[in-house]
């Protein structure tokens, strides 16, 4: 069975699927980010990775 068979599923929000889309944007493009995007996405990223 492979890695991604075993992970959990997680719903994402609206507000939360932006978040990543304009962190993935943002990294992609190399655009200089707010610290509040920052914020945002650290946050988010701690949420996925605790239920992972």
């Amino acid at each position: 069975m492979d890695n991604a068979a075993n992970k959990k599923s997680v719903l994402l929000s609206v507000k939360e699927w932006q978040i990543v889309l304009d962190s993935l944007s943002n990294t992609i493009f190399n655009e200089e980010i707010t610290e509040e995007a920052r914020k945002n996405a650290k946050e988010l990223y701690l949420k996925i990775n605790k239920n992972m």
